[in-house]
């Protein structure tokens, strides 16, 4: 493994020839070149770049190769190999497209892609000018401005003081444009022919010939170059204070026209850096290609990271078997008939191949790079020339991002950001967005990535969803960075960013998605697990079930005070978590919906259903809350764990002007399950102070000082079927030893923790606290006796039969759901009256739900489940006859309208 190619793509042309990777040498016997039109289309560049690539191999065996270095210029994807040059009237056929790609149709090495005036500036520091220099700037001057910074042969970019971003300086302004405008061929050429129409030029060797040839107007033209050229670059010198700065590109050809002037001039101004021409002109950027691949692929480390998603909770199968009666079912699945669901790459190739022409979106999160890369090894296997267009280079950069969303993402706030108003579109430069060229002359054209259908194509389109757990798994494995970032933030800022910006926009274009769909993939698998179904059939499944009944795939989570009460009662699990303190049992911004075919569980987001025919699902109550379903349950499990923080939601104005959210979190507690005689901390002592209690947080917080809860907020004891009441502004805790059921309002991050027993997260840090949030919130006057006349449910008695007992579990009156409890004998009829119905079985091994239209389903233990308002009537079945099971209900209480 000793040779690289090293291949120079240019605006006329392609060169390439073999380097020897100890040497850094190149044999001029091996040098290869391919005139290319860059104007032409996608399939004749191409082939011209493949065309260098074949002859350079010939002759020497796979084991002699190291790997390919590509000098090429930006703006490109040079990670990834992904064209994104625009605009320029060059390589525009080329733009979106997967060079990589490109290149695995004829040739299985590595390869390393380096912009043109980086290789350039490398080779000349192997093999020319700037060789043995510690710090040095290489600046070429051709057909535009090219710029590298380097410290020996480390490229540098604006991380380091004095370098511009990326080290370009073509787009630095200057005089009344910018400097690639007058450092160039085409400043000469406009030039001259402005002044000497009747002797026009097309290039500067003409000019040149006229210059040495004496005459005055030329050599004046490269004079003002000159000058021009030492007032731009003269700061970047002082500043970044180079041992040597080397010129190359063409128009140094013609040196001694402007070269003793730039000189004299810089030395005038005092700076006294060594200026020298280029050496190896047209090999500079084959030598520097070559030698960058040789030095990436030579990095210890590089080998491709495989753990893609940190966390210890198993990743859902793709198939699974229903659970037996009683047994807790971790992946629930919605039956949409036999042979609707396929497995693998093949059938998506398959799928692809039929159409000749798609677009894929998805979601944010999705492994785009592998899905391309496994998708074009199985399409090369078949011999079909695929060309692969990447949306993702055609958004605005990521500082123009930042600046757009600052606004709502909070700042330094760790927590809490504000809901953005923002489109996707909004993400794109308009004009790229609309520059991807489908090439004629290949099999299969596919723009693929987030924000595809946005462009345009009269395409099939395929929607690849990926479940949001998985997102924040991979996220915590740094694989996944937030919409139209190019590096990660820390794990907080992240998930904040997701919450109030990539997730709502995301969810906006799926939503207009939706009805075009006209391919599903569940992509949490990938390679041959992928499975997908027909946009036709995921529309129709999600109607059946907005009719009938849905349950979402549950996802669990340990924390800082999580218990053993879950790990306990629920198989499958891992057990080898320390604790789980989370099930999200219906949390919908964050659950899935199973699908299931001849066993097959695919498995799309929540938001589809809502998106489908969200009056379906939510009855008289939709025209408040629209897509937004209204109601969460979730497990706190406290058993063997610790208190949950002293915390309080926020007031629905505070919510609404601080985050812009439409309604805020109401909580109730529901205790499943107890032990040991637990407690609930909920509302004030009589004798509260305010300002003594916030004084004494903020002492906390600033010091570290353990606080005597007691003396400020209720405890109560927590029984097995207990209703805590937790309106917004309400101080409350749950005690450990307690399996919550928590039935709330659907949001579910605000909470703002107050006091958190001077505990630290799992992985060693303080859990971040809101104590100013938290008293601009507080509803101090619950306190004394009112506390438990008000928020300590008391349940009535509404209906008692020899088949079932209902009971009323009253809420708060600033509630918007109410809550049943159902003890059921052998059966109940249940009439939806409008309004969508959230349950679960609380007690009791299992019921079955049997609907209007005949469908029938199993829900055990522990299990929610909703039934959609559309269902109208339906019955519940006590499956055990002989044992009593309970059940609670949630709703939306009648004529509800938001404040």
């Amino acid at each position: 493994m000793e040779y690289l190619l090293g291949i120079d793509i240019g605006g006329t042309h392609v060169k390439g020839g073999i380097v020897t990777g100890t040497t850094g040498k190149m044999d001029q016997r091996t040098i290869v070149y391919e005139k290319i039109d860059a104007g032409g289309s996608a399939t004749s560049i191409i082939k011209g770049i493949l065309r260098v690539i074949t002859a350079l191999k010939k002759g020497r065996s796979e084991n002699e190769w190291r790997g390919i270095g590509i000098a090429i210029p930006g703006p490109f994807d040079y990670t990834r190999g992904i064209a994104a040059i625009h605009g320029v009237r060059k390589f525009d056929a080329l733009f979106g497209l997967d060079l990589k790609e490109e290149i695995k149709r004829v040739c299985s090495l590595p390869v390393v892609f380096l912009n043109d005036a980086s290789a350039y500036a490398l080779g000349e520091y192997y093999g020319g000018a700037a060789q043995g220099s510690e710090r040095s700037m290489v600046v070429t001057v051709g057909t535009g401005l090219g710029s590298t910074f380097m410290a020996r042969e480390e490229i540098l970019d604006e991380t380091t003081p004095a370098v511009p971003e990326h080290g370009y300086l073509y787009n630095i302004p200057f005089r009344d444009s910018i400097a690639d405008d007058y450092f160039s061929t085409r400043w000469f050429v406009t030039n001259w022919n402005h002044r000497f129409p009747d002797k026009a030029v097309m290039d500067v060797k003409t000019l040149a010939e006229y210059a040495y040839r004496g005459e005055q107007a030329a050599k004046v033209l490269f004079e003002e170059f000159a000058d021009h050229f030492t007032g731009f670059i003269a700061p970047f010198l002082r500043h970044f204070c180079p041992d040597c700065l080397v010129l190359g590109g063409n128009i140094m050809r013609g040196a001694d026209l402007f070269l003793e002037r730039i000189k004299s001039e810089l030395e005038t101004q005092g700076i006294g850096v060594r200026i020298d021409t280029c050496r190896l002109w047209e090999d500079a950027p084959l030598i520097g290609a070559a030698m960058y691949a040789n030095q990436v692929l030579g990095r210890s480390g590089m080998e491709e990271e495989t753990v893609k998603r940190n966390t210890k909770q198993y990743l859902a199968p793709m198939k699974a078997q229903a659970t037996p009666r009683g047994v807790y079912d971790l992946y629930p699945a919605f039956p949409v008939g036999e042979n609707k669901i396929c497995s693998g790459i093949g059938c998506l190739a398959d799928w692809i191949e039929r159409h000749g022409q798609v677009v894929i979106d998805g979601y944010g999160g999705v492994f785009w790079d592998e899905l391309v890369s496994e998708l074009g090894d199985e399409f090369r296997r078949r011999g079909k020339c695929v060309r692969w267009f990447r949306t993702d280079v055609a958004m605005r950069d990521a500082r123009t991002l930042e600046e757009m969303l600052a606004p709502d993402l909070g700042g330094e706030d760790p927590l809490f950001g504000r809901v953005t108003e923002r489109q996707l579109r909004d993400w794109f430069d308009p004009g790229k967005l609309n520059a991807f060229r489908p090439d004629q002359e290949a099999d299969i054209n596919v723009l693929i990535g987030i924000g595809a259908a946005l462009a345009g194509w009269k395409a099939p389109l395929i929607y690849v969803d990926v479940p949001k757990n998985e997102i924040q798994f991979r996220m915590r494995a740094g694989w996944v960075k937030n919409l139209g970032m190019n590096k990660p933030k820390n794990n907080q800022q992240t998930y904040k960013h997701f919450f109030f910006v990539d997730w709502v926009v995301l969810n906006r274009h799926k939503a207009e998605c939706l009805p075009q769909i006209e391919l599903i993939v569940d992509e949490q698998r990938r390679g041959q697990q992928l499975l997908m179904m027909s946009g036709e059939d995921l529309r129709e499944g999600l109607h059946r079930m907005g009719r009938n009944f849905f349950r979402v795939r549950p996802w669990f989570e340990p924390g800082a005070w999580g218990g053993q009460w879950m790990k306990q009662h629920i198989p499958g699990l891992n057990e080898e978590v320390p604790n789980l303190a989370w099930s999200f049992e219906l949390m919908v911004l964050e659950n899935g919906l199973m699908f299931e075919s001849n066993g097959y569980r695919l498995e799309v987001s929540f938001d589809f259903l809502m998106y489908n025919d969200y009056r379906q699902v939510l009855g008289e109550s939709a025209d408040v809350f629209k897509t937004d379903f209204p109601i969460r349950f979730d497990f706190l499990d406290t058993f063997d764990g610790g208190n949950l923080s002293v915390q309080c939601h926020p007031r629905t104005t505070y919510i609404r002007e601080q985050f812009n959210m439409p309604f805020t979190q109401d909580e109730t507690y529901y205790i499943l399950d107890s032990r040991q005689n637990p407690q609930v901390y909920l509302g004030f002592q009589e004798n509260i102070r305010p300002e003594e209690f916030g004084e004494v947080l903020k002492q906390s917080q600033a010091e570290g000082k353990t606080i005597d809860i007691e003396k400020y907020v209720q405890k109560f004891p927590a029984h097995k079927h207990d209703l805590f009441l937790i309106p917004n502004g309400t101080v409350h805790a749950s005690g450990k030893n307690c399996m919550v059921l928590e039935i709330s309002s659907a949001p579910y991050i605000f909470t703002f923790k107050m006091y958190d027993w001077l505990r630290l997260d799992l992985n060693g840090k303080p859990r971040p606290l809101n104590v100013q949030r938290g008293m601009d919130n507080l509803y101090f006057e619950r306190k004394g006796e009112r506390v438990a006349k008000e928020l300590v449910c008391h349940p009535e008695v509404l209906e008692k039969n020899e088949h079932y007992t209902l009971e009323h579990l009253p809420t708060h009156e600033k509630h918007f759901y109410d809550v049943h409890r159902y003890t059921v004998e052998d059966a109940v009829e249940v009439e939806t009256e409008g309004s969508c119905q959230v349950w679960m079985v609380v007690e009791g091994k299992a019921v079955r739900v049997e609907t209007r239209e005949g469908m029938r389903q199993r829900f055990n233990y522990a299990e929610t489940f909703v039934i959609p308002a559309a269902a109208a009537t339906y019955r519940i079945i006590n499956e055990t006859p002989g044992e009593k099971v309970i059940l609670v209900k949630a709703f939306i209480k009648k004529g509800y309208g938001f404040e």
